[in-house]
């Protein structure tokens, strides 16, 4: 079984990533870390060519490419992301957006029966998990929009949710925060495993 694990923060050494990798670790299941700050990911321009003209490819040409395969072929998905003015960041927001391209490829699920103009969920009752930070406030708001992505939207089974309040600090130095990461991720394997 493998994890795609999704390091939404551009700071590779982020409170958000470190708890995206406990995650991952924890669920005794093999892994990728990918790191959003290292890929080229342009926003959504909201064309609808993926609904109408191309059968759920983007025809925008980025590093957004090869994660459609990623996303695709992975057993469970965790998405993290630094919660930036009282919400997701702006490149886990265009990341988000651009995996509506994978609802057009006619596999999955239907969205809902009675509208087919919302395409199917191929990623439909996978297990995923949803991190956020934060260092003051507006986690909650970021969470929401993580549990809207995965859950609603792509239909995937959400396992575990973490909107952690960190402060300054580094969590390798808050071990509530890390038991509460390696409770995810062992949630996540035995949804995995189950």
């Amino acid at each position: 079984m493998k994890i795609v694990a999704i390091c939404g923060s551009f700071r590779e050494e982020s409170n958000t990533n470190k708890l995206v990798k406990k995650v991952a670790e924890s669920s005794g299941c093999e892994y990728e870390l990918v790191y959003l700050g290292t890929l080229d990911i342009k926003p959504c321009t909201g064309c609808g060519s993926c609904m109408m003209l191309t059968d759920g490819q983007c025809v925008i040409k980025d590093d957004m490419q090869g994660m459609y395969e990623k996303i695709m072929s992975t057993d469970a998905l965790i998405l993290g992301s630094p919660t930036y003015f009282l919400d997701v960041s702006g490149g886990v927001k265009s990341f988000i957006d651009r995996t509506m391209a994978i609802c057009y490829r006619g596999i999955g699920p239907a969205f809902h029966p009675d509208m087919p103009w919302l395409g199917n969920r191929p990623l439909a009752g996978k297990p995923a998990v949803a991190v956020v930070t934060v260092a003051g406030g507006g986690h909650e708001r970021a969470i929401e929009t993580l549990k809207l992505s995965l859950d609603f939207c792509h239909h995937m089974n959400l396992v575990a949710q973490l909107a952690e309040v960190v402060g300054m600090n580094d969590v390798k130095d808050m071990p509530e925060v890390m038991k509460r990461s390696e409770e995810a991720g062992r949630k996540l394997g035995a949804a995995l495993k189950g």
